[in-house]
């Protein structure tokens, strides 16, 4: 069970990927506005892929059976996007986003050298993201083979770093991200250094549902052992997760509920789901 929800996040991961990339390559922006260091360094504007990329994410958080084409289909445009970029996630970005993180999601994407071993890693349990055009589908198993010779031949760290979340049998790519979906595809595990991040027991974490105004259930929030409130951005696909992982339910929450931050909830998860699709990785 939880293998299977922990896929279902990665494979989220992925799609999301794919139709935030449609939807960018069909938005007006300048091919030199995408090379600019400060779009570089500040992602993709609000205005680029809001409110369509939003509307997306708010209905397959919910509902992950949504078919994804007839959605696109409705949103066609002649944008002037960079054809030699492909819009991906950071890894440790849409974990940290996904699932409760300390220190703003630093144990995802730094390990210590000597804190890493050896491992042969399921690529349909990693976190990956790909956003360099020179990775084909699919590589011959030779090419797989030789990829994973030079990552075990490497310094830790150096060419390879996956990040485990404490007990899930979850990674999350900080090096080597963009073989994970080569791998994925061939089916074929990943030789790479891991180590392991921390991450609450189950007993810690209690799920809650949030009554609208006419009583029926709307988001989904997870409370933590110190009280703090964060509202899943896509519990169609966390919740399994979390669920499987043993976190308990309680009772439901009012609608006037407020997240860690004071926010209404609302506010909240719209702010998380902004925060989503901005944080994309550039080569």
């Amino acid at each position: 069970m939880l293998p299977a929800a922990c896929r279902l996040l990665t494979t989220m991961k992925y799609r999301i990927d794919d139709v935030m990339d449609a939807l960018w390559r069909r938005q007006e922006i300048s091919s030199a506005a995408v090379r600019d260091p400060l779009f570089r360094l500040l992602g993709v504007s609000g205005a680029a892929l809001v409110p369509d990329g939003i509307d997306w994410l708010e209905a397959v958080g919910r509902d992950p059976a949504i078919d994804d084409q007839p959605w696109l289909a409705q949103r066609a445009g002649t944008g002037d996007a960079d054809q030699s970029l492909l819009y991906a996630i950071a890894p440790h970005s849409f974990a940290r986003l996904m699932l409760p993180s300390d220190h703003g999601g630093r144990p995802l994407r730094q390990l210590a050298a000597g804190d890493m071993t050896l491992a042969e890693i399921d690529p349909s349990l990693v976190i990956g993201g790909t956003y360099q055009r020179g990775w084909r589908a699919i590589p011959s198993a030779g090419e797989l083979d030789e990829i994973n010779a030079r990552a075990a031949a490497a310094p830790p760290g150096l060419d390879t770093a996956y990040v485990r979340v404490g007990r899930l049998p979850l990674y999350v790519a900080v090096e080597g991200k963009n073989r994970v979906r080569a791998f994925q595809a061939a089916g074929k595990a990943i030789t790479g250094f891991t180590g392991t991040a921390p991450f609450p027991d189950p007993a810690a974490l209690e799920l809650h549902e949030i009554a609208d105004s006419s009583g029926a259930a709307s988001d989904v929030v997870l409370v933590d052992e110190s009280g703090a409130v964060r509202v899943l951005v896509l519990p169609g696909v966390t919740v399994p997760v979390l669920e499987a992982y043993g976190a308990r339910w309680g009772r439901a929450l009012p609608p006037d509920v407020a997240d860690h931050s004071g926010r209404p909830l609302a506010a909240a998860r719209r702010a998380l789901l902004e925060d989503l699709v901005r944080h994309f990785m550039h080569p």
